[in-house]
């Protein structure tokens, strides 16, 4: 691949000098949008630059660098005004990409800078054999949705992140018919089967989601004491009928999860009867994080007391076989 081929100010990134401005950069583009995992990520991101300095080897790749900051930036008189970072998913068996970050400064936009570096990278995808290319789009941000469906991305799901909102609330009564009690061992193989229901593979490996770590065995266990996780799951039911699960985790940065398994039948029942249980009972419950299926239960989150964080469509390229690996 010719880099000749591309706009003259492109060019990949350089960790060791780049990474500073790089944040001042996604810092000044998503002002307004940043969450608590997005600060989280600019302080990783300026720690990183600190600490390498000289020591750290310049012509490192997506495909070789130990660190998810490499892609391509837009670069004009010395300064970077546009950003794109290419991920390798090493949780898939074909080689697979992801595309973050792709911010330009807004005194910079409608050149269609964002548009150049999208096709860079997938250039650079199809150079390296990559087979997928995966990017998330917030649903209200409708220039970022022309500029990657005209790119030839095709969305493929749309996903909600919930928060607990921070304003008092006082939750409808749950449905006095069904009762919440600790999952038992016998639930799992149903929860199970909803968890890969609403967390499917393509969705899977960009949360920080793990079956075994929810499993009920002695195993799981132990590896969740030895990595710092701590997990609880509620089940709840009506009569003899298993209606969902709720199991919370913590022990990441930024945030703890909760990882809902229901049924569409009755997803408004269970988590109405299940959330204020669990808020009720987990340690710093305005940590959690939901990822749900977009426009699927809104109003038992809101009675709940949850509030919309943003709503992500997830968008999905599939190159050519002539591209997929021997």
């Amino acid at each position: 691949m010719d880099p000749s081929e591309f706009d003259p100010h492109i060019r990949p990134i350089n960790i060791r000098r780049d990474l500073g401005e790089i944040a001042n950069l996604i810092e000044i583009a998503f002002a307004g949008q940043m969450d608590a995992e997005g600060r989280d990520y600019l302080r990783h991101i300026r720690q990183i630059a600190r600490s390498i300095g000289g020591y750290f080897i310049d012509g490192n790749t997506p495909e070789t660098s130990q660190f998810p900051f490499h892609g391509y930036l837009w670069e004009e008189d010395g300064h970077i005004i546009g950003n794109l970072t290419l991920i390798p998913v090493r949780k898939t068996r074909v080689r697979t990409y992801f595309i973050a970050n792709v911010a330009v400064l807004p005194e910079f936009r409608g050149r269609g800078i964002a548009h150049h570096l999208t096709d860079r990278a997938i250039a650079h995808v199809k150079a390296h054999k990559g087979r997928h290319i995966y990017l998330q789009v917030r649903e209200d941000n409708l220039i970022a949705q022309h500029i990657y469906r005209t790119s030839g991305f095709e969305d493929f799901a749309c996903r909600t992140n919930w928060m607990l909102d921070r304003g008092d609330f006082a939750p409808s009564a749950p449905d006095p018919s069904i009762r919440v009690t600790r999952r038992f061992k016998a639930d799992w193989l149903q929860q199970k089967d909803w968890l890969n229901a609403l967390y499917p593979p393509e969705i899977a490996w960009n949360l920080p989601f793990s079956l075994d770590r929810l499993k009920p065995d002695m195993w799981g266990s132990l590896m969740n004491f030895l990595n710092g996780i701590v997990n609880r799951s509620w089940a709840a039911r009506q009569q003899n009928r298993l209606m969902g699960v709720a199991s919370w985790e913590s022990g990441f940065t930024g945030s703890n999860y909760v990882w809902l398994a229901t049924s569409p039948a009755w997803e408004n029942q269970a988590i109405s009867a299940l959330l204020p249980v669990l808020l009720s009972k987990v340690f710093q419950p305005q940590k959690i994080m939901i990822n749900y299926p977009a426009g699927r239960a809104v109003d038992s989150f809101k009675n709940c007391g949850m509030r919309e964080l943003n709503t992500l469509i997830w968008m999905k390229m599939d190159l050519p076989l002539e591209f997929e690996i021997n």
